[in-house]
Formats: C-alpha cells, structure tokens, sequence
C-alpha cells in the first residue's frame, strides 16, 4: 500500500510539472502598437516680432482674451497696428507699455486652441513600421480612464529625430498646446493569428514536444505585443505542446 502511495504522488508530481512547464499555442486576436509620448500642438499659432527697436505704445487685448481675425491686437511707438491675422487666443504678452523691446524680440503671442494635433519622436524601429492613416490611442494623465482616438498625419525627419504627427478630433476644452498624452500606435493587427506566450521564444526558437522529448525549433515570428507573439512557421496547431525554457518555467 505505501509503495502504492509514493507512485501515485510520483506520477502527481510528474503530471504537475508537465503542466507547469509546457502549454498549448492559442489562435486570437492580436495588435503590435508603438508607444510614445507626445506633446500636444496647435495647427497655427503667432509671434509678432519686428526688426527694428521699438516700444509698445498701446494694447488692444490682453493674455486669455479670445479675438477674431483682422481684430487690432498691438501698437508700436510708430503708431502702426498690427492685426490678428487668424481667430484665437492671445497667450503671452511679455513687454510693459513703454517697455523698450529689441529687434526679433516676441512682443505678442496668438494661438489657435479649436484646431490641435498631437506630435512625439519615436524611434527608428518604431518609425519604419508607422505609416499615413494607422490608429492611435491617446490618454492623459489626469483622466486614464478616458481614451480618446486619432490618425497618423505623417512621420517625417525633423534634426536627427523620427517625428510623427497625429491627427485627433473631440479633445476636451482643458486640453491645451504644452500637454503630455500616452500614444499607443497601432501598426499591425491581426485577427486570426497562432499565438504563443514571449516567454516561449528564445533566442528565435521554441521547444515543441515531439514523442516524449522536446525538440529546439527556430521558429519566423510576426505580429507581437506586450505578452504573446505569432508564430508564422513552423505551422503549429492548439493540440502541439509547447515547452517553456527552463528559466521561464522558474519564473
């Protein structure tokens, strides 16, 4: 009888090792996403800067006040107005009446608020797969509950850098150019794909049971995300078993 026991566990133990240390592929659905930080931006903003030495003689506005196109915004000690050549918002207003301003000095600031866009640097790997039209999850810090959704614009060189551009609709009022949002590029999606956990690749291989010991297969990858991968080949079905590495398994 106690012979019987110590089998029974011995046969336990080994069905529960097998089942820790192996697992079967999974079809399903499956997107690779490129993750960036971007920086919110407006579609056109103003600075009026002059040439020459001048002083600010008068105001028409003031910072926060929202004025409409051709609205007289500013005049020099010349007596020559200068006009907002688009609808927006007035933001910085540096200089003092009288204040001495010296030439190319930003003397006012107009930005557009209603029109905005998000821009990020991302990584030359990442670049080579984002193209025109892909989607974009966007989150802000404050409210990560609440995604919002946007199209790449274009992804362009910009100073060494790989920069993207994206295009977003319905952002809240209180989101404004200078903000920091989550980007989540999707660049590849597939629905029906032959899944495995990362943790089963290694090295470009995976450990596919053959009889009763596994056998070291290289295997061609696809689409991938933060926890599985697709297998593209060899052609693996739901009922292969899987070994994960030996430093996976004591994971």
């Amino acid at each position: 009888m106690r012979l019987f026991f110590i089998s029974l566990f011995i046969i336990f133990s080994t069905l529960s090792c097998s089942t820790k240390n192996s697992l079967n592929p999974k079809i399903g659905a499956i997107t690779e996403s490129i993750y960036a930080i971007g920086i919110v931006k407006s579609e056109r903003s103003f600075e009026l800067k002059l040439g020459v030495l001048t002083a600010v003689k008068k105001y028409f506005v003031k910072e926060g006040d929202i004025v409409k196109t051709s609205q007289p915004l500013v005049m020099d000690d010349s007596g020559t107005v200068y006009k907002a050549p688009f609808s927006g918002v007035v933001t910085y207003l540096p200089f003092s009446l009288g204040e001495t301003v010296a030439p190319q000095k930003s003397i006012l600031t107009l930005v557009e608020l209603s029109k905005l866009y998000l821009e990020a640097s991302v990584e030359q790997q990442g670049a080579l797969k984002i193209k025109s039209g892909q989607n974009v999850q966007i989150s802000f810090e404050s409210f990560r509950s609440q995604v919002f959704h946007g199209v790449v614009r274009t992804i362009l060189p910009r100073n060494a850098e790989f920069v993207v551009q994206v295009e977003v609709k319905d952002l809240p009022s209180n989101i404004l150019p200078g903000m920091n949002a989550d980007l989540s590029i999707e660049v590849m999606k597939k629905s029906m794909a032959i899944l495995l956990p990362l943790a089963a690749v290694s090295n470009g291989h995976i450990l596919l049971k053959k009889g009763s010991n596994p056998d070291k297969i290289p295997v061609t990858i696809g689409v991938s995300d933060s926890e599985f991968v697709e297998i593209l080949s060899p052609q693996l079905t739901v009922q292969d078993e899987i070994f994960l590495p030996k430093d996976s398994a004591k994971k």
